[in-house]
């Protein structure tokens, strides 16, 4: 296992002939583009200049430049942090930095992957503030710079804030649009699938299972729920629809049977060659 989102990991997916991809984009103070996962650079996997697990946790990547970001490394996990006792196997990459999404889709473009799939999915809410621009200039702002790439009939592009989606659909209803779900499983944990939920852009939803049917009407492409939120009836139901189901993020491997079991269409792990291999071992034909 290597750090997410670094280019030292996609070059191991391109090495390993993996064909598709999942990442996700957050914008700079100077309006770049970058390739992270934290509304705030993570102490458990940043170091700064001299070396030094970071302490703060509070500083946001919307607040700082690209230059000041690339002054970080993000190659290692601290494996004393809860985070890293998760992923005590990870290997470290030398000299990685949180790139630009420019860099990685020049990395993926001179790969010349044969039926190349990229999911980009743009980090945004709208329960806080000032962690990110507008939901409007966010999209003006990715889809200027993978613009100039030549990989826009590669890419799909998710978010959690259905905002973000209906953005793009205004600028251009034929981008696909993938619709990310997570329906709450406890009175405790964060849940963005809900009758007018904020995260749905305030959608009026008063089943659960129509929500395949929802998606749809929206004008979705794919619907990316979490996995332990899905069952054979609910993909059947999104299936009548025409609509791909791609879960996340699936880890064990008795998990990933039991989607492909289900009839799923796409699994995204942090064990992509894993994946693979068990595809290859059970004569499934995803790669």
């Amino acid at each position: 296992m290597l750090p997410e989102n670094t280019l030292g990991s996609f070059k191991y997916l391109f090495e390993n002939k993996i064909n598709a991809y999942e990442t996700d984009i957050l914008i700079s103070k100077d309006s770049i583009p970058v390739i992270t996962h934290d509304f705030h650079l993570d102490p458990s996997l940043t170091q700064d200049e001299e070396g030094n697990w970071l302490e703060d946790e509070n500083i946001k990547i919307i607040d700082l430049t690209y230059d000041q970001i690339s002054k970080y490394e993000v190659g290692s996990l601290n494996k004393l942090t809860k985070y890293g006792r998760r992923f005590l196997n990870q290997k470290k990459l030398e000299n990685q930095k949180i790139p630009k999404v420019s860099e990685l889709l020049d990395l993926t473009s001179k790969n010349n992957i044969s039926n190349l799939v990229i999911n980009l999915e743009i980090k945004s809410t709208p329960v806080q503030e000032y962690l990110t621009p507008s939901p409007e200039e966010m999209v003006k702002i990715v889809l200027k710079e993978v613009n100039k790439s030549n990989l826009t009939n590669k890419i799909i592009y998710s978010s959690f804030d259905w905002r973000i989606l209906r953005e793009i659909k205004n600028y251009n209803p034929e981008i696909p649009r993938a619709y990310l779900s997570f329906e709450q499983q406890s009175s405790g944990s964060f849940g963005n699938i809900y009758d007018q939920s904020p995260w749905m852009d305030f959608t009026p939803l008063h089943n659960n299972v129509d929500l395949p049917k929802l998606i749809k009407a929206l004008g979705g492409k794919a619907w990316h729920p979490f996995y332990r939120n899905v069952t054979k009836k609910i993909v059947e139901i999104s299936h009548d629809e025409n609509l791909p189901v791609n879960v996340w993020t699936v880890n064990d491997e008795e998990d990933m049977l039991r989607m492909i079991d289900i009839g799923v269409d796409g699994i995204m792990t942090d064990y992509p060659v894993q994946l693979k291999e068990l595809c290859e071992k059970k004569n499934i034909n995803w790669f």
